[in-house]
C-alpha cells in the first residue's frame, strides 16, 4: 500500500521527519518498505507558457514550440498531440533529471535545436499517463518551480502490511499508530453533512437476501451533482497513492477509501434501473458485464448488487458497466457496505480481479465504519460537486456486529513479555489505539470493530509490546518470562556452518524445497519422492529428496545470467516418504557446489574450480567442529560422473556423496560447464559426541618439512595412500597433505604421480636430518610393499 507522508502528518498532528516516521512505524509492525520523494524528478522543471508553435519541415508529428519560462524564452521540440498556444505547461530545463534516469541535454532534430522539454505526468514521476503533456490553469505563474506550484514536496511511503491488519490499510489507520507512538490522538476529519428536506428513503430501498455474506448495506442519495475534474489536493493524494484520477465523484470514493480504509461505490441513480437495491448471490449462468466491458457467466459464489431485475455490481469487487458514473450523470446512489471476507475472496477469484476494494473487504473492513465513510463522501460531494444530499441513510443492518470485550491482566502481560510496565502505561497504550479501557488490577477492554485481528488477551499483549517498542522487550534469549527460548543446538550449528563456509569464500543459497518430479527422477532414480497433491505449478510438484536438485537449478540460473564462477552452499532439508525402515522423514543436509574459475587477481591467475575446492571446504568444517576425518571411497552415485564419484564416509558410515556432476545430468539442467558437488547429512554428525578440544601449547621446536612424490597404479586411492603414510611415519608426522596429482608423458600409462607434503615435528627436541631420513625411508618401504609405489625423482 502506498500513502502520502504529508497526509499522515496532517491526521496525526506530528512533525516527525520522514525517516523517523518510517523507522518508528516499522518498529511497531507497520512496516515501511520504501520512501520515495514525490518531487525527485521536478528539479530544474518550471511552469512555462507556450507563446508560439511552428511546423518543422519534413516532420508531421513534431512542432517547434516557443516557450516563456520566466527567466528567458526558449525554443524546444514537442510531439505531444495536445500542445497549443496559450497553455501553461511544465518545462524541463537543460540538466533536469526525469524518470528513467534521463538527463535532459541539448538535442537537434531535423536540423532544429531543442533546449528543453515539455513534460507529461510520466516523465515527472507523477503517474504513468503519457498520452499528452500536462496542462495547468491559465493563472499558473510562469517561471515558478513546478514542485512549488503543485505543492508536491511530499514523500510516497510504501507499506508492507501483514494480512491480519486491515485497519492499517488507510491513512487514518497508519496515522492512528503514529499518534499512539507519540501519545496523542489521531485527528479524524470532522463531518458536516448538509442535508436537504427530501428523504433518501423516498428514492431508494435496500433488501439483503443473505445477511451472512452481507451483514450491512447502507445507501445515500445525492442529487444534482456536477461532474468535472477533482481539485488538485484530492488528485495529488490519489496520485501519490498510485490511483489515477477520473472525475470528482469517482475520485471522492477513492479518496475516502484511502482515508478511512472503507470501500464505497457510486452508481448513476438514473441508470440504476429501479428504486430498489437487492443484495443476493448470483444464479448459475447469470450474465453480468463489469466496468471493464468484460462479460461474465456467474456462479452462486459471486455476490451481486442488483436493481431487483439484474446485476449492477459485483459486490466489493467491481461495478457494472450499465450504472457507471459518466460526464452526464446528475444523481448519485452512494453505496457503503460490509461484506463477509470469504464471499469477496470467492467472488474476486472467480471474476479474476484484485481491486483496492476487494483487497480491503477480503482482509476485513469495519462494519461499524459504514456510516462514517458514507457521510464523509456525501459531505465532500456536497462541497466539491454541488450535490444536494438527501436526508437520512437507508441502512439495512439486521444483526449488529458489536465490539469484542476482552479481560486483560497487566500482571500476565508483564510475565509474558518479561517487562515491568505499569498498569497506567498499558491503559495509555490501549486507549491511544482507540480501545475503551476500564478497571485497575484487571482491565476490561472493548476492542473496536476495525480491529478484527484482536480476539484474545494475548492479542492485546502483542499490541502493548509493539507500541512499547520491540527494542524495549527483552529478546528470546535474555527474556525471563515464557518468551525465553534457549538456542537450539541445530541453530547454533547452522550459524557456525554458515560462518565457516562464507569465510572459505562460498555464497549461501536458500531454496524452498519444491522441485520438478520428472527432473528428480532423472537425477535420483532410486529415491522415492514426496509428491504434492495440489501443486501450485506442474514444475514444482514434489518435495526434494536431495539438495542437489535445487542446487543445480540455482547453478543454471546464475550461469544463464552470466554469473559463471560460483562457490555455493546450502543448509537445508531433504524429504522422504515412509518405507520399510522409516516413517515420514526429514534429513538435514549440507550441499556444496563449485563451477567456473577462481577469482582473478594481481597475485594469482584464475584456474578452473575442481573436486579439491570441495574437499578443502569440507576440511574447514571438519577442523572447526572437530569431527573425525572424512573418507572418500569410490561409489556409484546416479547423478555423478562414474570416474569421479565418491561416497563420503565417517567411521565407516556413509553420510553423503561428492564428485563431478555427470554430463547427462548437466545437459538435463541446461548447464554447459563442469560442476562439482558434495552433499552430506548432518543428522549423525550432530548426534556425535565430539570431545571438547583441549588447549595445545604452541610448539617449542622447529618443524622439518619434506615433500615426497610416489608413482602408483591409477586405481590406488589417494586416501588409502595418506592413511598408510600417517601410520608409517608415526607420531613425528604432524601433518600429511597431498599437493599434486599428475598423469602425463613422464608417467607410464595406467600409473599416476601423487605428491605429498609431510611436516615432521617433535614435542621434546629438534629433529635431526638423519632421524627424518629414517622415517622417510620407512614410508618408502611400506608404500612399495603395499601399493608397489615408486619414488618419483623427475
Amino acid at each position: 500500500m502506498k500513502i502520502s507522508y504529508q497526509w499522515i502528518l496532517k491526521l496525526s498532528g506530528l512533525d516527525w521527519p520522514v525517516k523517523e516516521m518510517a523507522d518508528r512505524l516499522t518498529n511497531c509492525g507497520t512496516a515501511v518498505e520504501e520512501i520515495e520523494p514525490t518531487d525527485q524528478y521536478m528539479e530544474k522543471v518550471v511552469v512555462g507558457a507556450v507563446i508560439d508553435l511552428k511546423s518543422i519541415k519534413g516532420a508531421d508529428k513534431i512542432k517547434l514550440a516557443t516557450v516563456d519560462v520566466g527567466s528567458e524564452t526558449m525554443d524546444l521540440i514537442c510531439g505531444a498531440p495536445n500542445v497549443a498556444v496559450g497553455q501553461k505547461v511544465p518545462v524541463a530545463l537543460l540538466g533536469a533529471k526525469l524518470t528513467g534516469d534521463f538527463v535532459l541535454k541539448k538535442a537537434k532534430i531535423r536540423g532544429v535545436e531543442s533546449c528543453g522539454m515539455i513534460c507529461s505526468e510520466r516523465e515527472l514521476g507523477i503517474s504513468d499517463d503519457h498520452s499528452g503533456i500536462m496542462v495547468f490553469d491559465s493563472d499558473a505563474p510562469v517561471g515558478t518551480p513546478l514542485a512549488d506550484y503543485l505543492d508536491f514536496h511530499d514523500h510516497q511511503l510504501t507499506f508492507e502490511l501483514t494480512p491480519n491488519r486491515p485497519d492499517s490499510m488507510s491513512a487514518i489507520g497508519i496515522a492512528r499508530d503514529a499518534a499512539a507512538l507519540a501519545g496523542v490522538s489521531v485527528r479524524r476529519p470532522e463531518l458536516d453533512v448538509v442535508e436537504s428536506s427530501e428523504k433518501a428513503s423516498d428514492y431508494v430501498s435496500v433488501r439483503v437476501d443473505d445477511s451472512d455474506v452481507c451483514p450491512r448495506y447502507a445507501a445515500r442519495i445525492i442529487k444534482n451533482v456536477k461532474i468535472c475534474s477533482s481539485p488538485w489536493w484530492i488528485q495529488k493524494k490519489l496520485l501519490v497513492s498510485g490511483i489515477r484520477p477520473i472525475n470528482n465523484i469517482v475520485d471522492i470514493t477513492n479518496y475516502v477509501l484511502l482515508e478511512t480504509g472503507h470501500p464505497l461505490h457510486a452508481f448513476d441513480y438514473d441508470r440504476f434501473g429501479s428504486k430498489e437495491v437487492i443484495v443476493r448471490r448470483a444464479t448459475k449462468g447469470e450474465k453480468f458485464t463489469t466496468l471493464d466491458g468484460k462479460g461474465h457467466d456467474l456462479i452462486p459464489d459471486v455476490l451481486l448488487i442488483t436493481n431487483g431485475k439484474s446485476g449492477v455490481a459485483a459486490a466489493g469487487v467491481m461495478g457494472g458497466l450499465d450504472s457507471e458514473v459518466e460526464n452526464t450523470t446528475a444523481n448519485i446512489l452512494l453505496e457503503s457496505a460490509y461484506f463477509a471476507p470469504s464471499i469477496i475472496r470467492k467472488s474476486r477469484k472467480y471474476l479474476g480481479f484484485v481491486t483496492e476494494s476487494s483487497t480491503r473487504f477480503e482482509k476485513g473492513a469495519d462494519p461499524n465504519g459504514v456510516v462514517f465513510a458514507i457521510d464523509r463522501a456525501a459531505s465532500l460531494m456536497h462541497e466539491l460537486c454541488g450535490g444536494e444530499v438527501l436526508s437520512g441513510i437507508v441502512d439495512c443492518y439486521p444483526n449488529e456486529i458489536k465490539p469484542v470485550t476482552i479481560s486483560f491482566r497487566p500482571t500476565r502481560c508483564n510475565a509474558i513479555l518479561g517487562t515491568n510496565l505499569t498498569t497506567d502505561r498499558m491503559k495509555e497504550i490501549l486507549s491511544s489505539l482507540e480501545m475503551e479501557v476500564t478497571g485497575e488490577d484487571k482491565l476490561i477492554v472493548k476492542v473496536p470493530t476495525f480491529r478484527p485481528d484482536i480476539e484474545r488477551e494475548i492479542d492485546l499483549i502483542e499490541e502493548v509490546a509493539r507500541m512499547e517498542g520491540w527494542a524495549n522487550i527483552p529478546d528470546a534469549i535474555a527474556n525471563v518470562g515464557p518468551l525465553f527460548t534457549p538456542i537450539h543446538r541445530c541453530d547454533s550449528f547452522t550459524e557456525e556452518t554458515r560462518t565457516v563456509l562464507t569465510g572459505a569464500g562460498f555464497d549461501e543459497i536458500v531454496n524452498h524445497g519444491l522441485v520438478n518430479s520428472k527432473f528428480a527422477k532423472e537425477v535420483n532414480p532410486d529415491l522415492d519422492q514426496v509428491r504434492i497433491v495440489n501443486p501450485s505449478s506442474s514444475d514444482l510438484d514434489a518435495m526434494r529428496n536431495s539438495l542437489s536438485l535445487s542446487t543445480l537449478v540455482v547453478v543454471e540460473h546464475n550461469i544463464s545470467h552470466r554469473n559463471t564462477d560460483l562457490h555455493l552452499f546450502e543448509i537445508g532439508t531433504a524429504y522422504f516418504p515412509p518405507d520399510n525402515h522409516h516413517d515420514w522423514r526429514e534429513d538435514q543436509r549440507i550441499a556444496l557446489a563449485v563451477t567456473g574459475n577462481t577469482p582473478n587477481g594481481w597475485r594469482r591467475t584464475p584456474r578452473p574450480l575442481d573436486f579439491y575446492d570441495l574437499t578443502g571446504a569440507i576440511e574447514h568444517l571438519v577442523a572447526h567442529f572437530h569431527w573425525p576425518a572424512f573418507e572418500y571411497v569410490t561409489g556409484e552415485i546416479s547423478y555423478l560422473e562414474p570416474a569421479l564419484s565418491f561416497d563420503i564416509r565417517i567411521k565407516g558410515q556413509v553420510i553423503g556423496s561428492i564428485g563431478q556432476v555427470a554430463p547427462k545430468i548437466a545437459r538435463l539442467a541446461e548447464i554447459k560447464q563442469p560442476v562439482y558437488m558434495a552433499e552430506f547429512s548432518t543428522t549423525s554428525l550432530l548426534e556425535m559426541n565430539v570431545p571438547i578440544p583441549s588447549f595445545k601449547p604452541l610448539p617449542q621446536f622447529p618443524a622439518a618439512p619434506r615433500d615426497m612424490a610416489f608413482v602408483v597404479d591409477a586405481d590406488v586411492l589417494a586416501g588409502d595412500l595418506l592413511t598408510a603414510i600417517r601410520k608409517a611415519a608415526g607420531p613425528l608426522a604432524e601433518e600429511v597433505n597431498i599437493f599434486d596429482l599428475y598423469t602425463g608423458k613422464q608417467i607410464e600409462k595406467g600409473r599416476k604421480s601423487i605428491a605429498v607434503a609431510i611436516t615432521y615435528r617433535s614435542s621434546d627436541r629438534s629433529l635431526s636430518g638423519e632421524e627424518v631420513d629414517v622415517v622417510q625411508d620407512n614410508i618408502a618401504v611400506v608404500l612399495k610393499k603395499k601399493f608397489n609405489a615408486e619414488i618419483r625423482d623427475k
